[in-house]
């Protein structure tokens, strides 16, 4: 750990749907998700004297903005799709709120691709953790995501 650096996390919830073609299981099928994002920030606090933000990593006001601009916003109460689903027309044409991403929709992958996201925005993100069920999660270190993006993007 480098000298005087501090790991904040901040942690929101999103609800989302979505549908693994070709998967065995059950996530074959049009389902939904709360899902719970933790995100760790870290570095040194800023240590500019009579600064607002003296002692801060980042405001928590500022990184909830960031976080719904950039994430919840998106991915709140719409399908998250590749854009291959059998369902995708039917909801598409529902009227239903989606956010193609282009990749599978995997929660492996959507960890992958919020770390990077966050990223491009400028955090000093440590890491990503995301949780599909309350027992399952994918969590993604910023030091393991290629600075071009996961593997689905290039």
């Amino acid at each position: 750990m480098a000298k005087n650096e501090v790991t904040i996390c901040k942690t929101f919830s999103f609800d989302s749907a979505h549908q693994l073609v070709n998967h065995k299981g059950k996530c074959a099928n049009l389902h939904g998700h709360t899902y719970k994002l933790e995100v760790k920030l870290k570095m040194q606090p800023n240590m500019e004297s009579n600064s607002t933000d003296e002692g801060f990593v980042i405001d928590f006001s500022d990184l909830k903005k960031i976080i719904k601009d950039e994430i919840i916003d998106k991915f709140d109460h719409a399908f998250i799709a590749q854009g291959n689903e059998p369902a995708y027309e039917a909801v598409r044409s529902s009227g239903t709120k989606i956010c193609v991403l282009g990749f599978r929709t995997t929660v492996e992958n959507l960890a992958l691709f919020i770390c990077w996201r966050l990223m491009e925005v400028d955090l000093p993100v440590y890491s990503i953790r995301l949780w599909e069920t309350p027992t399952g999660w994918a969590e993604v270190l910023s030091e393991d995501v290629p600075k071009n993006g996961p593997y689905f993007l290039t």
